[in-house]
């Protein structure tokens, strides 16, 4: 038997791409140059990487279970592959009768041990606010069908708190923010503990029974944007290397859609890898024109009808973010390889390249026409200003990772998500930042705010599973969406800021009603959700695993 770094590190790329961390994925497709290390695509099942893990477990389970004499040792404690393990020896009938005579404190650690599994490996959610709530979402033993198992817990509405820096009572947030918070942490624990002992009664969560579904990737879709200027028009980008427009006017949308073709890179061994994943999309504001970026660094700018109007000529590294100034003149892409470029799409030349990160660029925000920000995997945020060569401002705080940017609608505030867990709000002329936000017990990926200038409220995703609402002024989380069983990917708020959609793995698309923080609607798709996108009329487009895209009106259906 052979173990080659090689392998591993291509069931470790498998895992990433299959779990949707696309972001994570190339950038260790990237740095390990997987493509290079075989001339061949190798044959590898999904799920492969988690296989091997699982037999390799059960063979250290029976391992560490095994007396010196070559018997089994009982152990009714859980096995983790995280942690140190404890075994907790089935009693006999004399440990049981000296088990009467212990304490009543020893007593609750036992039992403590024996149900929560923390002893066992389990690791501690820190940061978190709200942790009845989060355990019951979480749960594996709970209903695999959460639009009804959870329809209960929602609808008693979850929230959580920041740690105890807000004194603004229950009726200022709701005049805040037109929602209904509980006082207390605990008033919020007492509901989700009678929404469990009565999940029957409870008003089930309402499916969604009608939705378009377009065909024609034939890879998973990663994106997908409405066109802010045409209703009807919607542009997906996916790992087929191809970007298409699609006209929702027609009867039927999948029969033509406009397909925009990326080349798809030469390897260096003479073949083709087949690595043109469309890994970025973005509409300029006035909806005349559609930038796309590849893996292999492609960038292209088409017509609204589809028509390539330029290819931006650059390095051949992988574009992960783009985005483009109120005007729609000027284009940003973000590079793995930390750098990012400022394109002039009249005249279609390379404005300036600006370099100041040395980790991979994740995403990059304008705040005007003139000024931007970027961060990246190097823990750094950076403000830069067009026709200044370095940034402006640098801010640092966070642990890890930073994911997303994202400025505030009147661009007063500068929100970052990252691997550590938090949100962080900045302000554009402080080095520190206005609020952070603590109550993700893992990584965060995605943040929106609400479309309200007057209003400061942004909502987050995180890998932990659930989404949270929080409001920058009286620095509190208003609520926790907790309703997913596997990581949330994306969210999207509606136009009006009554809603927000979620998007996980768990094949869900959540719809919550921001008011009271209640599951108003679930999408079930036959695959995970990498993205979702709200329209101004109302209608929701997701992105899916399995290569299609999914069209529906939480409002009607």
């Amino acid at each position: 038997m052979v173990l080659r770094s090689e392998d591993v590190n291509y069931l470790v790329y498998r895992y990433l791409k299959e779990s949707g961390f696309l972001h994570s994925s190339y950038i260790f497709q990237f740095e390990s140059q997987i493509h290079k290390a075989t001339s061949e695509q190798p044959n590898v099942e999904p799920g492969s990487l988690i296989r091997v893990l699982q037999k390799g477990l059960q063979y250290m389970d029976v391992e560490t279970h095994l007396n010196e004499d070559g018997t089994a040792r009982l152990c009714t404690a859980p096995f983790s592959l995280v942690g140190k393990h404890v075994c907790s020896v089935k009693p006999t009938e004399t440990s049981k009768s000296n088990k009467v005579r212990t304490t009543a404190d020893s007593k609750r650690v036992v039992a403590s041990e024996d149900t929560s599994g923390n002893a066992h490996g389990g690791h501690t959610l820190v940061h978190d606010t709200n942790s009845k709530a989060r355990k019951y979402a979480k749960s594996r033993d709970s209903s695999v069908s959460g639009e009804v198992a959870f329809a209960a817990a929602t609808n008693a509405v979850v929230a959580g708190t920041s740690g105890g820096n807000d004194s603004r009572s229950p009726a200022d947030e709701d005049e805040s923010m037109d929602v209904d918070v509980p006082d207390t942490e605990r008033e919020a624990s007492r509901a989700l503990e009678g929404a469990k002992n009565s999940s029957n009664s409870g008003r089930k969560a309402r499916l969604v029974d009608r939705a378009l579904i377009l065909r024609g990737h034939t890879a998973p879709v990663f994106l997908c944007e409405w066109n802010p200027s045409s209703p009807n028009s919607l542009a997906t980008g996916a790992g087929d290397g191809t970007a298409r427009i699609w006209d929702l006017s027609k009867a039927k949308a999948d029969d033509h859609p406009i397909v925009l073709k990326h080349q798809t890179p030469l390897s260096t061994t003479g073949g083709n890898d087949a690595r043109a994943d469309v890994t970025s999309i973005s509409w300029n504001p006035q909806g005349t024109l559609l930038a796309t970026a590849s893996f292999s660094g492609q960038l292209c700018i088409w017509s609204a009808a589809g028509e390539l109007k330029m290819t931006l000529k650059h390095r051949q590294v992988p574009v992960v973010s783009m985005r483009w100034n109120r005007k729609g003149l000027l284009l940003l892409s973000a590079c793995l390889d930390g750098t990012i470029a400022l394109w002039d799409t009249v005249s279609g030349t390379l404005r300036h390249e600006y370099k100041g990160h040395v980790g991979s660029v994740m995403d990059v925000d304008w705040q005007d026409n003139t000024t931007f920000a970027s961060c990246a995997a190097d823990r750094l945020i950076m403000i830069w200003r067009d026709g200044d060569p370095s940034p402006i401002r640098t801010l640092a705080g966070h642990k890890s990772d930073v994911n997303a940017i994202k400025w505030h609608p009147s661009g007063k505030y500068l929100a970052s998500a990252s691997d550590d867990g938090t949100l962080k709000i900045w302000s554009p002329n402080s080095d520190s930042p206005v609020q952070d936000f603590f109550g993700h017990s893992q990584q965060v990926y995605s943040i929106r705010w609400l479309p309200r200038p007057e209003k400061a409220i942004i909502a987050s995703a995180s890998f932990d599973g659930t989404a949270r609402v929080w409001d920058v002024h009286s620095n509190s989380c208003l609520r926790v969406l907790s309703a997913h069983t596997e990581a949330v990917h994306c969210l999207a708020f509606s136009s009006d800021g009554r809603y927000l959609a979620t998007g996980s793995f768990d094949k869900r698309v959540r719809i919550w009603n921001i008011k009271d923080g209640s599951l108003f609607k679930t999408f079930i798709a036959d695959d995970g959700i990498h993205d979702v996108q709200w329209a101004s009329k109302g209608r929701i487009a997701v992105a899916i695993a399995n290569s299609q895209v999914a069209i529906f009106d939480p409002l009607s259906t």
